[in-house]
């Protein structure tokens, strides 16, 4: 059984069962962590630190189930640069949230949606599970339960269907004709090469 699917334009997305799986994993990685130190550091900072650790173990599966294989580096080293900023500043929780989702939500429209449409389909899922994950917590209080109902949320997202194109109008458009997003989002990929062959 494969675990991977392919979207009308052909980009490879991980399949539902490995986004389950990573769901699980991450949520008991944040059960433990709140276990483990919840009684040693402030819960404000163990918030952080499972947001942090959470967001890196979703990219890094995100990269690793990807068909492009540049800007890794890149990716991680933004992603890692943005989190160290907003430790430093000492940003609200709330809006770290939104960043580190923000950050997901941009590498899966560029790694794994080719249209515009597909890419604010994905930005409904992402805000459906940032809704689910705040309605667990203030009704759990458990951040392992939040965590969860997000990720668990976003293994939906190899099922969204790239809409660019008509069905009725796709024969006679030309096979190398983009859209502007995806002339965007291979600008952007080439962008990433570029600075990681530098």
């Amino acid at each position: 059984m494969k675990n991977s699917a392919m979207n009308t334009s052909g980009i490879k997305s991980p399949g539902i069962i490995k986004g389950i799986i990573v769901a699980f994993v991450i949520s008991l990685m944040a059960g433990v962590a709140s276990l483990v130190l919840s009684g040693f550091i402030y819960q404000t900072t163990l918030f952080s630190l499972v947001l942090y650790a959470a967001t890196l173990t979703y990219l890094i599966y995100l990269l690793k189930n990807s068909s492009a294989r540049i800007g890794r580096v890149v990716v991680i080293s933004s992603w890692a640069a943005i989190s160290v900023v907003c430790w430093l500043f000492d940003v609200p929780l709330f809006a770290q949230v939104l960043i580190q989702a923000g950050i997901i939500w941009l590498v899966r429209s560029l790694y794994f949606h080719a249209s515009l449409v597909a890419a604010l389909l994905d930005f409904g899922l992402m805000s459906v599970g940032l809704a689910a994950s705040g309605w667990a917590m203030v009704n759990t209080g458990s951040l392992a339960t939040a965590v969860w109902s997000f990720f668990l949320t976003q293994a939906l997202f190899c099922w969204i269907p790239d809409l660019s194109r008509k069905p009725g109008n796709e024969a006679r458009r030309s096979q190398t004709e983009q859209s502007s997003f995806q002339s965007a989002h291979h600008v952007a990929l080439d962008a990433v090469h570029k600075l990681t062959q530098a």
